[in-house]
Order: structure tokens, then C-alpha cells, then sequence
């Protein structure tokens, strides 16, 4: 593919970049490593540790049937069989990193983002590349840093919620920041006759604002995606604002009246965040684990086995 050529993106496209939930084009479902004799050979040359298996259940509201998988060390193209007839998704996090290919063409999409939109500077972005079954879904949850979700294969919805304290609460929002939590976060159906639906076809990415509330459901066939997160200057100035208001509930007692990310005083909780980490003083929580309770058994219509 030539250069500057995987964004055909228009001037509408541009203008939404970040602010609302929207659906622009791109041509990465073009290459040839998002085949499954690429997807194989990927998955059989990146260290597997980073390639994490999840399960899920039937019901949105239940949170806990969302349960890690251990390790495995089946072949690339078993592996894509089983995901394609079982309840399984396959999380292949920090992908840009650990291979060279992802890592080139995670620098082109970024590098066209740059070229389009003025003043987008991403400072770190970490790509994580999603194979997921047909009837897979994501629970309501929230991400730290502002995301962008390239669709590849299969189809799939996105339900993105408004970020305000019906549908996440300050207090939620503040502990996920600061890593106190996980990003998983309270659903309640009702929640959907507010949220945005972005129907996803392959060749199409999708954004919302960040910390917006979202979950996804797949529609049909085997799912491939790409998340990129993305930290910039302003989304880094976000999250050291929220992380401090959170310290400021938790160890000085005091309920942050305000979530205002300019002017003087949220400038001073940024700086207060920022020397805090440095010294160590406030350093960002530790996440509960979420430890492995199956193994991938190709010999399970599901995929799912239980753990030896």
C-alpha cells in the first residue's frame, strides 16, 4: 500500500477526530497480514505472553463471567480455528512493540493521523490486535487514554454512553484513572436509549471522546480489530487531573467540587500530580490480577477448558 494512503479520510471526518463518537474510512483491512496465513504467522512469532485469552458469558450485567485464560502455546492457525467456532477473545496487547510489521504499520496509520488532523502529537501509543468469535462481547467499561478502534473482519457494534455522572460516576471515573480499579464499570440497560451505535464494517475505525463509557458486541463471523491508545499532552493533562482529584478524596478527605482541565488551579493539581510521581509519593494504583481460571482446549466446542 502507498503512502498516505490508508486514510481517505474527509473534512467531516477530520472535524469529528476525538470530540464525538464517529465512523471514518481506512484501508488497513487491505494487508495481507490480517489474512489468517498472516494472522497465523503473527501469532506464532510474538512472545506469548502477550497473547491473552478471555471468555465471556451471555448476560452484559454480569461482569464476572468476563474470565481470563493462561497462556498457550497452540499454533497460530489452530488457534484462529478454535476462536472461530468457540466463545473466545484473543487480546494480543503491546503488538506495535513486540513485532516489527505491526510496529511499521501502526507508525504509518499514526503518521496519517498527524498529517490530517492539526495539532494531534501522540507522545506513546500502544496497539493491541483483537481476534474475537462471533457472538463475542465487551462489558461497559471505561479507558484511561483515548482510543481508536480499526475494523478489519467480521462485523461488530459499539455502544458509546455520554460521559457524565448518570452513566459513570466522578468517584468510579477517578479510581479508574488513578488505577485503583479496573476498567470495568456499573451497566444498567437503560444506559442504552442514551448511547450512540457505530455499526462497524470492515475498512471503517471508530473513536469517542476519552473516558467515554462504552461496550461492543459482535455481530457476525470472526472478529479482527486493532486498538490503538493513544497518550497525548492534553489527554496525559486529563488523566494527572482526575488521578489528583482522586488523591485529594482519598488521603485528604476532600470532595473535588471541580473537573475543570484549565486555568490556575487545575494547573496546580497537575503539577501536584506530576512531582507526586515523580517522588514516588502518588504512584499510579496497582489493579487487582486477574488470574487464570481456563486453558484453550481445541478437544471443547467452546475453546474453553478447565485448568489441569
Amino acid at each position: 500500500m502507498s503512502e498516505n494512503h490508508l486514510l481517505p479520510w474527509r473534512f467531516e471526518d477530520i472535524r469529528a477526530f476525538g470530540t464525538e463518537p464517529h465512523i471514518a474510512p481506512h484501508r488497513l483491512h487491505e494487508h495481507p497480514l490480517f489474512t489468517n496465513d498472516g494472522l497465523a504467522d503473527l501469532l506464532d512469532r510474538v512472545p506469548r505472553t502477550i497473547v491473552h485469552p478471555y471468555t465471556f458469558g451471555n448476560d452484559r450485567r454480569r461482569l464476572e463471567d468476563w474470565r481470563r485464560g493462561a497462556d498457550t502455546d497452540l499454533p497460530g492457525k489452530e488457534l484462529l480455528e478454535i476462536v472461530e467456532r468457540g466463545r473466545l477473545w484473543f487480546n494480543i496487547v503491546g503488538v506495535n512493540i513486540h513485532d516489527t510489521e505491526m510496529g511499521g504499520i501502526v507508525d504509518d496509520l499514526m503518521d496519517e493521523v498527524c498529517d490530517l488532523v492539526p495539532g494531534f502529537k501522540p507522545v506513546r501509543v500502544s496497539a493491541s490486535l483483537l481476534i474475537s468469535s462471533p457472538e463475542a462481547m465487551v462489558y461497559y467499561h471505561a479507558d484511561n487514554q483515548p482510543n481508536m478502534l480499526w475494523h478489519i473482519r467480521g462485523r461488530k457494534r459499539a455502544w458509546v454512553y455520554p460521559l457524565n455522572e448518570r452513566m459513570v460516576s466522578q468517584q468510579n471515573l477517578e479510581r479508574l484513572v488513578a488505577g485503583a480499579s479496573d476498567e470495568e464499570l456499573p451497566y444498567d440497560e437503560e444506559y442504552d436509549d442514551h448511547a450512540a451505535r457505530l455499526d462497524l464494517e470492515p475498512g471503517q475505525v471508530a473513536w469517542w471522546p476519552q473516558n467515554s463509557p462504552h461496550r461492543v458486541d459482535n455481530l457476525e463471523g470472526v472478529n479482527v480489530s486493532l486498538s490503538t491508545e493513544v497518550w497525548t499532552a492534553d489527554s496525559m493533562r486529563r488523566e494527572h487531573l482526575w488521578a489528583a482529584n482522586y488523591y485529594l478524596r482519598t488521603r485528604l478527605g476532600r470532595a473535588p467540587r471541580s473537573t475543570r482541565e484549565r486555568g490556575l488551579v487545575p494547573a496546580a493539581k497537575v503539577a501536584a500530580m506530576r512531582l507526586g510521581r515523580r517522588a514516588g509519593v502518588l504512584a499510579p494504583g496497582a489493579r487487582q490480577g486477574v488470574f487464570p481460571s481456563f486453558r484453550v482446549d481445541p478437544d471443547v466446542p467452546s475453546g474453553v477448558g478447565t485448568l489441569d
